[in-house]
């Protein structure tokens, strides 16, 4: 009977092992004919996970030769995990650039019992690691040109809720395409009490629930989807599983997800 024990014990962890540290790519492929063909990768909520049963996170990511790489939030779970983690991303290659925006772990640590909020000039020193590799979008927007086309990305700062505003930019013509980035989802009733509109909104934060029963979230999260689903407000709307864990470090029936749009796209599948 305790070898029977044993035996379901070690497969019980195996199996949370393959959950946790198996990533899934999800490949969505995207029309959009005022733009060219261009390949788009959405990660979020690494938590200070960088590497994975089926590879590094950069290779994972360069695999795809992407255009742009977009990066929603929690980075890390502790500061002392910023400098490997900012290492990975270094080594990340896109075309034109990642792009970031702040979630909650970017304002607070975990601790033991509850968190830490970081003060303003701890934030800022984080900030400049950040701006090392990537271009930090906090309430801004950037524009994009892709072979006289413009994609338009507007970052959310929402990684304290209430911090994030909608700051109408300057532009000298539409963009071709608008890509909205958030930490959490809750920023959807933002964007449908002020009348905002987009092609796209990438958000993690809800981890997809983390460990799914039957195809279902359970707890806080629950009335999210998970995925891409579409949306008369924001085109398709985005919440990504992410690639770490926080609170149980394990997931189940839920595994670490880095997201491909593929917007007019011929290329054979990897």
């Amino acid at each position: 009977m305790s070898h029977l024990l044993f035996i379901c014990i070690m497969i019980g962890m195996a199996m949370l092992l393959y959950h946790t540290f198996l990533v899934r790519t999800t490949i969505v492929e995207c029309r959009a004919p005022r733009l060219p063909a261009l390949t788009l990768i959405h990660i979020t909520d690494l938590h200070g996970r960088t590497h994975f049963l089926n590879g590094s996170l950069h290779r994972l990511i360069n695999k795809w030769q992407p255009d742009l790489v977009c990066v929603t939030g929690d980075l890390v779970q502790f500061r002392r995990q910023l400098k490997r983690v900012m290492g990975e991303i270094g080594r990340i290659e896109a075309r034109e650039g990642i792009f970031f925006v702040p979630g909650n772990y970017e304002r607070e640590e975990k601790r033991v019992i509850g968190k830490l909020r970081y003060t303003d000039q701890e934030y800022e020193r984080m900030k400049r690691v950040w701006e090392g590799s990537m271009r930090v979008l906090e309430n801004q927007g950037i524009a994009v040109p892709f072979e006289n086309k413009i994609l338009y990305l507007y970052g959310f700062d929402n990684s304290v809720y209430g911090n994030e505003k909608y700051v109408p930019q300057h532009r000298e013509e539409e963009p071709d395409y608008t890509v909205f980035l958030a930490h959490s989802p809750n920023i959807i009733s933002y964007i449908e009490e002020r009348g905002l509109r987009a092609d796209l909104l990438l958000t993690g934060h809800t981890h997809g629930g983390q460990v799914r029963l039957f195809g279902k979230t359970w707890g806080a999260y629950k009335h999210f989807h998970v995925g891409v689903k579409p949306d008369n407000r924001v085109g398709l709307f985005a919440i990504s599983r992410g690639l770490g864990t926080t609170k149980l470090p394990v997931r189940f029936g839920c595994f670490p997800e880095i997201t491909v749009y593929r917007f007019n796209s011929d290329r054979i599948s990897l």
